[in-house]
């Protein structure tokens, strides 16, 4: 009997971690671009990173620090009369001249459609009083709010500085605290606009050729793009479906081919082989003789295939690894004054860790189709009935 309960139970676990991966696609190995990552701006989870914290220049995706900000920052109907210095600006442009008044709203839009240089400086000497006073108080915000450390800008645009740095995982970072507004969801997402100043009259339209739909990836909600030849291109991608809500950041890919190909790759990598889950409040851990306590729930994005395994240090700071042991996802918990009873087994040292299944594969052997779970306690009973009428 034990024998059989074994075989059942092995069935439904190879059974259902097969089921998960037909839908699974393989994590890419042939990343082009020289930086890049995907995380999940809902639960903060990693799903995919290549040299995620390595310091970079980020071109124009400066510009998604530089909206947010001003969202937050200043009304979008105030009017900004557009200074010297701003429609002197070098670099991509939206041709505003000296002197002539636009909403901060549109400003806005010819920032992230157009990627005008001129734009993001209007916006800085509106906003703070003068660009310098606004990158100050942006890399404050950027650290104190966002919560983002390898960071620093020297301007709003993006153009090349010696110490104008960020990395993929802090724009990753950045933008998944900007789409959380409503506003910057609706520039981030904008394919064209009718623009209308004193110098230019057009349409413009997103240099971002997923948002723009030149390159179709229903998914897409939005995105920036940039490019200077210190940084290459640079690209900034968001992404949904029923499950989850992505960002993507590649940085420093050589050509606008590579670096879409490999927006693509992520994109069919990370929308095609992760799942939510959580881990309840209350759920308590042991480390050596210490318990510790999640006071809210944990969600995480994980593997379909669920293998992850979980770390927990002496300091209460629990971590979860996919199979390559890297790290996906982390949270604080609480110590535990008394002992109360345990609700999950947790892992002895923050050297051993322990695999085990996620709770989409529990989900997936529970309701698995009824007709199988028949058959085999069929099978089962005619192999106890044979056993007992041999030893008679």
């Amino acid at each position: 009997m034990k024998k059989w309960f074994v075989v059942l139970i092995l069935f439904f676990f190879s059974s259902s971690i097969v089921s998960a991966q037909e839908n699974n696609v393989k994590k890419p190995k042939n990343i082009i671009s020289d930086s890049a990552i995907i995380i999940d701006s809902k639960t903060k989870s990693i799903l995919y990173s290549k040299n995620s914290t390595k310091r970079m220049n980020p071109a124009s995706i400066t510009k998604i620090a530089t909206a947010i900000y001003a969202i937050e920052h200043a009304n979008l109907d105030d009017k900004v009369v557009i200074s010297e210095k701003a429609s002197n600006t070098e670099g991509s442009t939206v041709y505003l001249e000296e002197g002539e008044s636009v909403s901060l709203e549109q400003l806005l839009q010819g920032l992230m459609v157009n990627s005008g240089n001129d734009a993001a400086v209007a916006i800085a000497e509106h906003t703070e009083g003068s660009v310098q006073q606004f990158v100050e108080k942006l890399n404050i915000f950027l650290k104190n709010e966002i919560g983002v450390e390898k960071t620093n800008f020297e301007n709003p645009h993006g153009l090349f500085g010696k110490n104008h740095y960020t990395t993929a995982y802090d724009m990753a970072v950045i933008t998944s605290y900007a789409l959380k507004n409503k506003q910057f969801q609706e520039l981030f997402s904008l394919k064209s606009i009718d623009w209308s100043t004193e110098g230019w009259k057009t349409t413009l339209y997103n240099h971002h050729k997923m948002v723009k739909g030149e390159l179709s990836y229903p998914e897409v909600t939005g995105g920036k793009n940039g490019f200077i030849d210190e940084s290459r291109h640079t690209l900034v991608t968001s992404a949904e479906n029923k499950n989850l809500s992505l960002v993507i950041v590649t940085m420093k890919a050589q050509s606008k081919r590579a670096i879409y190909s490999d927006t693509r790759k992520l994109l069919d990598y990370g929308l095609n082989s992760f799942t939510r889950s959580h881990i309840p409040k209350g759920t308590v851990f042991q480390y050596e003789d210490t318990s510790f306590e999640l006071n809210q729930n944990f969600q995480y994005t994980q593997p379909m295939n669920g293998k992850f395994t979980e770390s927990l240090d002496r300091k209460g700071v629990l971590t979860l690894y996919n199979e390559d042991h890297e790290e996906m996802a982390t949270t604080n918990l609480s110590p535990v004054m008394k002992s109360p009873v345990k609700h999950k087994n947790a892992v002895a040292s923050s050297e051993s860790t322990e695999l085990f299944f996620g709770d989409e594969l529990r989900q997936q052997i529970l309701f698995y189709p009824f007709f199988i779970y028949m058959i085999l306690l069929f099978i089962m009973g005619i192999s106890i009935f044979r056993i007992g009428s041999v030893k008679k």
